[in-house]
């Protein structure tokens, strides 16, 4: 005879480490690596303690894995900024990657919280790597476009670094204002913000430049 009622779906183990992930990075970002226990994180995702271990052998080992699961994520092609820099030519889509940065930060907080605890409580031990690599990594992203855009860039100018200058700007422009919350920083609405920084970088701040 079948049982009344409607059946709980069966918990799988890849559930659980998907509740215990999500619960780290709600606590990390909110209280920080050492402000946060194992059993907290436990009390939060709603599993036992030794279902934890039976994931990681220490709190740290969490941490790490967030901030790798979440670096892979944020470097998919299909994310904003990624798309940004792989479907426009560099520097007539500067806009563009000013609109993917605010996309991406919006998409990512958690994400860069976590980059910034990590710089707090391990002096950036952890994320180091990745911006050791990003030289590298903005460099494939232009070689991937081919030379078209280029041509317009002084030869005087590194292209790659105006590159990330660009984005770097852009991304701590819409930190301030999504994550930290201080909102209209530089006086204009978002879109505002971002065109007068295209213009600038396009053109400089100097009367009759071109």
């Amino acid at each position: 005879m079948a049982k009344s009622g409607t059946a709980k779906a069966k918990k799988t183990p890849g559930d659980n480490l998907a509740r215990i992930l999500a619960a780290a990075a709600r606590l990390f970002t909110r209280q920080g690596f050492h402000g946060t226990s194992t059993r907290d994180i436990a009390s939060e995702a709603g599993v036992s303690l030794g279902n934890i271990y039976n994931y990681f052998g220490t709190k740290e080992e969490i941490f790490v894995s967030l901030l790798e699961s979440r670096e892979k994520e944020y470097f998919r092609a299909d994310q904003p900024l990624i798309k940004a820099l792989a479907s426009g030519d560099f520097p007539d889509n500067i806009e563009e990657l000013g609109f993917a940065s605010r996309d991406t930060i919006e998409k990512f907080s958690d994400y860069i919280l976590l980059i910034y605890v990590d710089v707090v409580e391990f002096e950036a031990r952890h994320v180091a790597r990745l911006f050791r690599n990003m030289r590298e990594g903005y460099a494939k992203a232009l070689k991937s476009r081919g030379p078209s855009g280029l041509e317009k860039i002084a030869p005087d100018v590194d292209p790659v670094a105006a590159l990330m200058m660009v984005t770097w700007n852009y991304t701590n422009y819409f930190i301030m204002e999504k994550l930290f919350k201080v909102k209209g920083h530089y006086g204009l609405p978002d879109t505002e913000a971002v065109k007068l920084f295209a213009r600038i970088f396009k053109r400089g701040i100097l009367r009759g430049k071109a």
